[in-house]
């Protein structure tokens, strides 16, 4: 038979092979033993030692050769690096936003800057005066004193809610007249029928009266369903004049 194949592991994580006779004594093992030489199997493949290394090889390094204080300073300066890159990473968050704040102030600055505000009057340079409703045209001349007392009791009757017969029978009661509850038409009986129209006339339309007032003007009652107001003339086309004796 041929020799058998001795395999050896070390402690140290060595794994020693050689080569020893089918049958021999102790002593003719040993010294078998110790004229083969062996083979040693290390992470890089293997290599032949001496005879004697079994006996004599020292324990293998570990696989890490860095210590457990150095393996723990390493780790707190990875710690310390990565804490100070995220602080430099929020102070530039910080740099950012704080400049944007200040660009925005400098536009809101420039646009303040470009704002003109009204030029004030130059001295001696009298301001220009303020809007005011234009406010109603004054009575024309009246041809009679019954004509006057009609206007000014036309004027007097400006935003009260009633109907157009009820304003211009108000203003005949002002100037003596007797006068009931009457229909529009029914004023042609105060007066005569003339062509065109002095202050203090009846203006009379199939199912209006008022009184002119001059200037274009005439004042109606219940002209918007309700008040007595001054209004154009023209809004009652086809009005007959009739004035009041």
């Amino acid at each position: 038979m041929g020799r058998q194949a001795a395999v050896v592991v070390a402690a140290s994580g060595l794994v020693l092979a050689a080569g020893l006779p089918a049958q021999a004594a102790v002593s003719t093992d040993r010294q078998a033993l110790e004229a083969t030489a062996l083979s040693a199997v290390t992470s890089t493949g293997a290599v032949s030692v001496s005879a004697q290394a079994p006996f004599e090889l020292a324990t293998l390094e570990s696989v890490s050769s860095v210590s457990g204080a150095e393996y723990r300073a390493q780790l707190a300066a990875e710690e310390e690096a990565a804490a100070a890159a995220a602080a430099a990473q929020e102070q530039a968050a910080v740099q950012a936003q704080q400049a944007a704040a200040v660009q925005a102030e400098q536009v809101v600055a420039v646009q303040a800057q470009t704002y003109e505000a009204p030029a004030a009057p130059a001295a001696g340079q009298a301001a220009p005066a303020a809007s005011t409703p234009t406010p109603a045209p004054a009575p024309a001349p009246v041809a009679s004193g019954v004509g006057a007392g009609l206007v000014a009791s036309a004027y007097a009757q400006i935003g009260v809610a009633q109907d157009c017969t009820a304003m211009v029978e108000t203003a005949l009661r002002s100037v003596g007249k007797s006068v009931g509850d009457l229909a529009p038409a029914q004023f042609f009986a105060f007066g005569t029928v003339v062509g065109s129209p002095e202050p203090g006339d009846l203006v009379i339309t199939s199912g209006h009266v008022a009184i002119y007032v001059g200037n274009g003007q005439v004042i109606s009652g219940g002209f918007d369903g309700m008040n007595t107001v001054l209004h154009p003339l023209s809004y009652l086309g086809g009005a007959s004049f009739v004035r009041v004796s």
